[in-house]
C-alpha cells in the first residue's frame, strides 16, 4: 500500500491540474466527468476524505446523465458520513433523490429520500442543522409513494419509519420516553425488508437501529450481540465510501455496545480498530474517542494521557466542532486528569466538554457515571449519591444505551458507601440488572461486601476486576480492603 501511495502523491498533482483545465473546456466535459470520478475514488482510497467527497460533487456537476449524477452524489453522501459531516449527508442524499427523479428511478429516489432522513436521526449528534420532525414525516411520504415494489426502496422507507416514528436509534430531537415494542417491531420489520434485498449494507443499516431498539428494552446484551453479527455481516465489503461508512459506525457501535455488557476487553478491540482505521485519518478525534472512554473505563491512565494528546491536536485541526458524540471521550479524560490529581489538566478538559456542548447524556448518561467514580475516588459518597439521584426509569433514555450497567452498580456503591437506607433496595435492583456484566456486576458485590461487612468477599471481586481488564477498580478494591491491601 505505500507504494501504491507513492505512485499517487507522484501524479496527484498532475491529475489534479489536468482536471481543473479539462472542467473548463467544453468540449472536454465527459473526460473531466470520468476524471473527476476516478479522482475521487483514488482520493478516497489515499484517506484524503475531504478532498474525495469535493471531487464526487465536482464530478456530478461535470455530467448531465442524470443517474450518474445521482450516483456521484450518493458517493459524496458516504465520503461525507465518513467526515462526521451530517448537514452534507442530508443535502447530498436530497440532491441524490432530485437527479434519481430526473432519470427516472423513482425507487431510486424513494431510497435516497429515506436514507436522508434515516441519517438525520440515526447520525444526529453529526448534525449541526437537525431537519424538523415535520419535515422528515414528509419526506418519509414522498419516499412511501415512489418506492412501488422495490425491495431496496421498501427497507430504505420501513428504517426512515422505524427511526422517526419510534425513535429507533434514540435520536436527539426523539422524545424522552419510548413504546418499546412498537420500536422493536418496527426495527424487526426493517431488518426483515433489509434481509430481502441481499445488500449486506442496507442489513447493517437495519440492524444498526435493531441495537438502539434492544437497549431501549434494556437488553444490554442483545445489543452487544447484535453489534458483533452485524460486524460479521460487514467483514467482506469492499472499501467503497457507503462500505466504509457503515464499517466504521458499526466498529463504533461494537466498542460502546462492549462497554455496557462489560466487555472492556472487547471494547478496547473493537475501538482500537477504529482509531487505526486508514479512513478517519482527518478526524483523529472520532477514531480515538471511545479508545479513550474504554481506557478511562479501565483505569489505563498512561493510554489515556498519551491519547488525549493525538484527540485534542485532531479536534483543534478540525476547527473544535461542538459535535455532542465527542463529550463521552472528553468527559472521560477529565475524570482520569482528576484521579491522578492534576487539576489544572482536568479544568481544562472540562473545559472542552462545555464546548462540546451541553445535552441531556451529559447529565444524566455518562457524565454522571464519571462523576460519580471521580467522587468515589475521592471519598465523597454523599456528594456521589446527590448526583446519581434520579433513578434510572427517569433518565431512561440516556442511561439506557451502554451506560445502564454502569448507572446502576455505582449507584448501589454511592448508596452503601453514604449510609443511605435505600441501600439494601438498590443493591437488589442492581443484582438483577447487572447479572452477566463482569465489572458491573463485580463492583456490586463489592458494595453488597461492604454492606456486610465480608473483607473475604470484598478481597475476591479484586482477582474479577482483574480478569476484566479493570485495572482502576482492581486498586479501588485494595483500597476499601485497607490495611495490608491498600497500594501505596
Amino acid at each position: 500500500m505505500s507504494r501504491w501511495r507513492a505512485r499517487f502523491d507522484a501524479v496527484a498533482a498532475d491529475l489534479r491540474a489536468a482536471l481543473a483545465w479539462a472542467a473548463n473546456e467544453q468540449e472536454q466535459r465527459a473526460a473531466a466527468y470520468g476524471l473527476a470520478r476516478h479522482l475521487a475514488e483514488l482520493t478516497f482510497t489515499r484517506n484524503l476524505v475531504g478532498e474525495s467527497q469535493q471531487r464526487y460533487e465536482q464530478a456530478a456537476a461535470l455530467t448531465t446523465d442524470a443517474a450518474a449524477i445521482a450516483s456521484m452524489l450518493r458517493h459524496a453522501a458516504a465520503v461525507a458520513g465518513c467526515r462526521t459531516r451530517g448537514d452534507d449527508m442530508y443535502r447530498l442524499h436530497r440532491a441524490a433523490a432530485d437527479a434519481a427523479l430526473r432519470s427516472g428511478d423513482n425507487a431510486g429516489a424513494a431510497a435516497d429520500l429515506a436514507t436522508a432522513v434515516t441519517n438525520a436521526y440515526r447520525f444526529s449528534s453529526t448534525f449541526v442543522r437537525i431537519p424538523r420532525p415535520q419535515e422528515a414525516i414528509e419526506l418519509i411520504t414522498r419516499a412511501r409513494e415512489l418506492a412501488g415494489d422495490d425491495p431496496a426502496a421498501q427497507a430504505a422507507v420501513a428504517l426512515a419509519e422505524a427511526g422517526v416514528l419510534t425513535d429507533a436509534f434514540g435520536a436527539a430531537q426523539g422524545p424522552s420516553d419510548n413504546a418499546v415494542p412498537e420500536t422493536i417491531a418496527r426495527a424487526e420489520r426493517a431488518v426483515e425488508l433489509a434481509g430481502r434485498t441481499g445488500d449486506p449494507l442496507i442489513e447493517s443499516a437495519a440492524f444498526d437501529a435493531l441495537i438502539t431498539a434492544q437497549s431501549w428494552a434494556g437488553d444490554t446484551f442483545g445489543t452487544a450481540a447484535t453489534a458483533r453479527r452485524r460486524i460479521m455481516l460487514l467483514s467482506s465489503t469492499p472499501s467503497t465510501p457507503i462500505g466504509t461508512h457503515e464499517l466504521i459506525d458499526a466498529l463504533g457501535m461494537a466498542a460502546q455496545t462492549s462497554l455496557g455488557s462489560g466487555d472492556l476487553l472487547g471494547a478496547r478491540r473493537w475501538a482500537r480498530q477504529l482509531a487505526e482505521h486508514p479512513s478517519l485519518a482527518e478526524v483523529g478525534h472520532r477514531a480515538t474517542s471511545w479508545l479513550l472512554v474504554a481506557d478511562a473505563l479501565a483505569g489505563n491512565v498512561d493510554e489515556v494521557v498519551t491519547g488525549s494528546t493525538l484527540f485534542l491536536d485532531a479536534w483543534q485541526r478540525a476547527g473544535r466542532p461542538a459535535t455532542s458524540a465527542l463529550g463521552p471521550a472528553a468527559a472521560a479524560v477529565e475524570m482520569i486528569h482528576d484521579l491522578r490529581d492534576d487539576h489544572d489538566a482536568a479544568r481544562e478538559w472540562r473545559a472542552v466538554s462545555d464546548q462540546l456542548g451541553d445535552s441531556p447524556e451529559r447529565t444524566y448518561g455518562y457524565g454522571a457515571v464519571f462523576d460519580a467514580m471521580r467522587m468515589l475516588h475521592r471519598g465523597q459518597a454523599e456528594k456521589a449519591l446527590e448526583r446519581m439521584a434520579p433513578e434510572p426509569g427517569e433518565v431512561w433514555k440516556w442511561v439506557t444505551w451502554i451506560w445502564l450497567h454502569w448507572y446502576v452498580a455505582l449507584r448501589a456503591e454511592t448508596a452503601v458507601l453514604a449510609g443511605s437506607p435505600d441501600a439494601r433496595n438498590r443493591l437488589a435492583d442492581a443484582r438483577t440488572i447487572t447479572a452477566g456484566n463482569q465489572v458491573a456486576g463485580a463492583i456490586v458485590e463489592r458494595a453488597e461486601a461492604l454492606l456486610a461487612g465480608d473483607r473475604e468477599k470484598l478481597l475476591a471481586t479484586a482477582a474479577t476486576f482483574d480478569a476484566a481488564g479493570c485495572r482502576y477498580q482492581t486498586a479501588r478494591t485494595m483500597v476499601l480492603a485497607g490495611g495490608d491491601h491498600a497500594p501505596p
